[in-house]
Order: structure tokens, then sequence, then C-alpha cells
């Protein structure tokens, strides 16, 4: 796709591919914030999320298109990850938000330092979107200096049942149940982060990619704040945050 009109960038742990550097330039200084934020939240050492990877930067959308339809990837995506590499397409299309999109960068490199810090494991669907999404809103938030509450999601989908949340191996087709895989599972990490000791979440991370259900694993880390899984159920239905 008019390969001699990219140029190329490094930055300590990206190397950047893009076609105007107004969006080069943005990404390269937030993404290095984003990555160090949820490494430090996740408890990595600098060793572990050492190595430089690719990021891909697309401005104009009719190309986007194009590259996600050579792809073989859902129209409906706006930016994705591969491992540790990055596709993004940085340009905000909701009205009236800003012309760069900042929470989805921080998303999807959530999903690149996972893959950095944890190689080897192979997280459940909900639990990959559901910290990413968490992440975005908090790295943003503390890029602005400003409360996490100002760059969470308003969770109007969040209405998924947990039992199906967590059989979901691939993602949905139709746009909704997208939607609710997203916001369900974002409203999970968030009330986990939120309502339950936040110094335990990486044990609870443990123990979901040990292959632990989601109610072992919360009784598990979580044994003297929960009294049952069916409390757990009660008091995350009421969650509103």
């Amino acid at each position: 796709m008019r390969p001699d009109d990219w140029k190329h960038a490094e930055t300590d742990h990206f190397i950047l591919h893009y076609r105007r550097m107004t969006e080069a330039r943005k990404v390269a200084r937030e993404v290095e914030f984003d990555l160090a934020f949820v490494a430090n939240t996740l408890g990595a050492t600098k060793e572990q999320y050492a190595k430089k990877s690719h990021i891909f930067i697309f401005q104009d959308q009719d190309e986007w298109q194009t590259f996600l339809a050579n792809a073989q990837k859902p129209a409906w995506i706006g930016s994705f990850a591969w491992q540790d590499e990055l596709y993004l397409s940085v340009r905000n299309t909701t009205p009236g938000a800003p012309p760069f999109d900042s929470r989805t960068l921080a998303h999807e490199t959530t999903h690149a330092v996972v893959a950095r810090i944890y190689p080897n494991a192979r997280w459940p669907l909900w639990l990959n979107e559901g910290v990413a999404e968490y992440m975005a809103g908090a790295a943003v938030a503390a890029m602005k200096n400003q409360p996490i509450q100002r760059h969470e999601h308003a969770l109007n989908f969040a209405s998924m049942p947990l039992d199906t949340l967590q059989q979901i191996q691939v993602y949905p087709e139709d746009p909704i149940q997208v939607a609710e895989l997203y916001e369900t599972a974002e409203k999970l990490i968030r009330f986990i982060n939120t309502e339950l000791p936040r110094e335990r979440f990486t044990q609870f991370l443990a123990a979901v990619a040990a292959g632990r259900s989601l109610k072992d694993a919360l009784l598990y880390v979580y044994p003297d704040k929960i009294a049952s899984y069916d409390d757990f159920l009660k008091k995350f239905d009421k969650f509103s945050k």
C-alpha cells in the first residue's frame, strides 16, 4: 500500500511507520507514557518490556478500511494489536471528540505491554479486553493528571451475563454484542480494581492465566473480601461507577 510513502522513526520501545509527522509525533509521545504506566501498574520490571516492536500508523480512513479488508479483519475495528505490534487508525471519528484518539492508543498499547510481560500466557478474551479498556481510561487520566472517572465509559452496554462473557472465545459479528463484550469486561475489571484490594490484582491475573475460572480466581485471591461468588455477583450487578 503505497510503500514509498511510508516514513520511519524510533522511540525507546517502538519502531514507528507513518504517513504524516503530525500523527507520528503524537503517537511517539503518548505510547511511551502508556507503556510505562501500564507496565508499572502491572508490576513489571523494565527488563520485561525492554524490546522494540512495530507500530503502523494510518491517518486516512479509506486506506485503513482497505488494509482491514486485506488483513481479513472486521470493518468495525478502529485499531488492533497483533501480539506486541500495533496497527493504529488514530483519527477519532466520534462526533465532538478530539481529532486524535488517545484512548484507543492506550488500549492497544496495553495489549502490547501484556504480550511482552506475559509472553507465554493465554488470557481469555474477556480478560484481555477488560484490562485493555480499564487501562485505557486510567492511562489517559494519568497523562492528563485528571480523575480516572473523566475517561471511563458510561457502560451503557455492560449487560452481558458473566457466564456468557467467559464463554466467548472469538469476537462476535454483531456490533451490539461486541459493545456488550467490551463494556461488560471493562465493568468487571473496573469493579475488581475499585471494590477489591488493588495490590492483589496481578495475583488475580496470574490465577486466571493459570486456567482458573473467574469464580475460582476471585475466591482464591480475595477470600477475605468475598463471602461467596453469589455475593460477588449481587454487588457487581449493583456497581455503576
